[in-house]
C-alpha cells in the first residue's frame, strides 16, 4: 500500500451525488447486463462492483473491481444511444448514485472543472487498461496474477508487520475472473507463490510478504499510483 494520493474526480462525483438518484443492490444482483441501453452513469457510495465481459465461448473476464467513488455505466459520451457490452454485478451489498447520461453530458459541457476532471479520469482509465493487457500478454497467467495482486494491494491494501494485507475477501474464482483464467489455474499459481513465501492466504484474505518478488516477476515499471489500481 502507498501513501500517495489517488486521483478521483471529486467535483464530478459530488454533482452526481447531488443530482442523481440513490439506489441499492444486494450482493449478487446485476445493475445492468450486456445489451442493456447505456442510460445512466453510476457512482459507488458504498460496496464493491465487478464489471465483466462474457466471451462467445462462455469464458468471463472481470475488467474492473470497483469500490467507493468508482465510476461505471455510460462513460462513453456524445455518441448517441449505445448498449452495454459488459455487465455490472454487486460483489457486496452496494449503494450507488445514478444520473441519466444526458444530464451527465450537460454537466461535462457546461462546467470547466468537471470537464477537466473527466478528461483526466478517462486518460487514467485508458492507461490502466493498457497496462493490464500488457502484463497478461507479456507475462501470461502468472503475470496477470502478480499484476492484479499488486493492483489489489494499492486499491485495498493496508500495511501490517507481515507485509501488505489486502483487506477485502476475494475467492480464487473471483481472482480467476480478474486474471482471465480458471479457478484451477489460480489455485496452482497461488500455491506456488505461497510455497515461495511471497504470499499467504487465510480465510480469503491475502497478505503479500515479498512485494519485490511480485514486481520482479512482471518487470514492474513503477507506474504511477493512479494507473496501478484494480478499478
Amino acid at each position: 500500500m502507498t501513501n500517495k494520493i489517488i486521483f478521483y474526480p471529486d467535483e464530478l462525483i459530488s454533482q452526481i451525488e447531488k443530482n442523481g438518484n440513490r439506489i441499492t443492490f444486494k450482493k449478487g444482483e446485476f445493475i445492468y447486463h450486456p445489451g442493456d441501453p447505456t442510460a445512466y452513469i453510476y457512482i459507488i457510495q458504498k460496496g464493491q462492483v465487478f464489471i465483466s465481459r462474457m466471451h462467445a465461448e462462455g469464458a468471463e473476464l472481470a475488467t474492473s473491481l470497483l469500490k467507493e467513488k468508482g465510476i461505471f455505466g455510460a462513460v462513453t459520451l456524445f455518441c448517441g444511444p449505445k448498449a452495454h457490452t459488459a455487465s455490472a454485478k454487486a460483489k457486496t451489498d452496494i449503494t450507488v448514485y445514478r444520473l441519466p447520461q444526458k444530464e451527465f453530458e450537460g454537466l461535462v459541457l457546461n462546467n470547466e472543472e468537471i470537464k477537466t476532471e473527466w478528461m483526466r479520469w478517462i486518460e487514467i482509465d485508458r492507461q490502466r487498461a493498457i497496462t493490464k493487457i500488457r502484463d497478461s500478454v507479456m507475462y501470461g497467467k502468472l503475470g496477470a496474477l502478480c499484476s492484479n495482486l499488486i493492483r489489489l494491494s494499492n486499491s485495498f491494501g493496508e500495511t501490517v508487520p507481515e507485509g501488505i494485507r489486502i483487506t477485502i475477501k476475494i475467492t480464487n474464482q473471483e481472482l480467476g475472473l480478474i486474471c482471465g483464467t480458471s479457478r484451477e489455474v489460480i489455485n496452482r499459481l497461488l500455491g506456488d507463490l505461497k510455497r515461495q513465501g511471497v504470499i499467504s492466504v487465510e480465510q480469503k484474505i491475502i497478505t503479500i510478504h515479498d512485494m519485490d518478488k511480485l514486481r520482479h516477476l512482471i518487470n514492474c515499471e513503477n507506474c504511477h499510483i493512479d494507473v496501478c489500481q484494480v478499478f
